[in-house]
């Protein structure tokens, strides 16, 4: 249907409609004249079938997304801002107190102290949304001058991650999961999308009955990375759900929250490389390719495979001629994760030992 209003097909109907009696060929003045018609004419379909595109969720984008989707009761994430712990050292070498909104920077970031925890350990907001602020740790500049300041250190574990303004494909696929599974009075679907809206929460697994127990709950939070969350984070969820009845979890249901804990996986990968090929350059790329294979695995996903690893050592460059038996925790086969609320295993990255087997 569409291409019966492309440019040339425009065209033709134009010319058809002119009597043969009539000079239409190409370079005459009714061609000439009915040509830019034409064409504006195809321009224009092209453009009502972009708009068209515009109206449904699953080809529109940016702020026509934003419409489609908010007539459902859905809004694009927009970016946090990461909540750090910093510690401060007077130059007499005990913990420095100094006001609440006292300013430091580290390389683009800034972060201004916003609740005193300890004496000389306080929590700060970075001023820089988005997942930057879960970057870096060390040393801290002041941005003003602060007498009696002998050091300033950013711990290097966010107190609350901070997460990136949402994507469309993120943002679409929240949608169908929210029209689709009709979260309502406590069910799963309930459950997860009101614990995804806490700021900080970028991933939850649900425990019911019978895993808990009659009118038991358990929640097991991931932050905006779906790592391990903090403990700052599982007390802000557990209170928004109450403990007696006090929060928004339905009467009669007890919620429990905690988090994931950490399995290492360490990989020992040795490499067998192409003649000439140097192994020190193909070293950190095979260590890049480990860290991020295991980065990306799910926090809902229950298997670390040794097949993906493999092809992912095999194929991230092209000195690579072969493996030899790359292992995860000392064998090689797949790491099969535990998935109770109890231990909820989320993988992160051991050790990484790369080797050259030479032949």
């Amino acid at each position: 249907m569409a291409e019966n209003y492309e440019y040339q097909s425009i065209l033709r109907e134009m010319l058809e409609a002119v009597p043969d009696t009539l000079d239409k060929r190409e370079g005459s003045v009714i061609y000439t004249a009915l040509a830019p018609s034409a064409l504006l004419l195809a321009q224009q379909n092209y453009m009502i079938g972009y708009l068209f595109d515009l109206l449904f969720a699953d080809t529109s984008t940016g702020d026509w997304l934003d419409r489609v989707v908010y007539d459902f009761g859905v809004a694009r994430e927009q970016a946090t801002y990461a909540l750090r712990k910093i510690i401060l050292t007077g130059t007499d070498g005990q913990p420095a107190d100094f006001p609440i909104g006292t300013r430091f920077a580290i390389n683009s970031l800034t972060f201004a102290l916003s609740e005193k925890k300890n004496p000389g350990e306080y929590h700060a907001q970075c001023e820089q949304a988005g997942s930057q602020g879960n970057l870096y740790s060390g040393e801290l500049l002041p941005v003003d001058n602060l007498n009696g300041l002998g050091s300033a250190v950013l711990d290097p574990e966010p107190v609350i991650a901070a997460r990136d303004t949402e994507t469309d494909d993120a943002l679409r696929a929240r949608f169908y999961a929210t029209v689709r599974r009709s979260p309502y009075g406590g069910n799963i679907s309930d459950y997860e999308q009101k614990t995804l809206e806490v700021e900080g929460v970028g991933a939850v697994q649900v425990f019911a009955a019978p895993t808990m127990g009659p009118g038991r709950v358990g929640l097991v939070i991931g932050d905006e990375q779906g790592n391990r969350a903090s403990q700052e984070l599982v007390n802000k969820v557990q209170a928004l759900m109450g403990v007696n009845g006090d929060g928004i979890a339905p009467i009669w249901h007890t919620v429990t929250v905690g988090t994931s804990t950490d399995l290492p996986v360490n990989v020992a990968a040795p490499l067998r490389l192409k003649t000439g090929a140097s192994f020190e350059i193909v070293r950190p790329v095979v260590e890049n390719t480990v860290r991020n294979y295991v980065e990306d695995v799910g926090f809902t996903d229950q298997t670390v495979f040794h097949a993906k690893l493999v092809a992912a050592i095999l194929g991230c460059h092209e000195s690579i001629l072969d493996v030899g038996e790359v292992t995860m925790n000392g064998a090689a086969a797949n790491i099969a994760l535990v998935k109770t609320f109890e231990n909820y295993q989320v993988p992160t990255v051991g050790t990484i030992t790369v080797t050259e087997v030479v032949s």
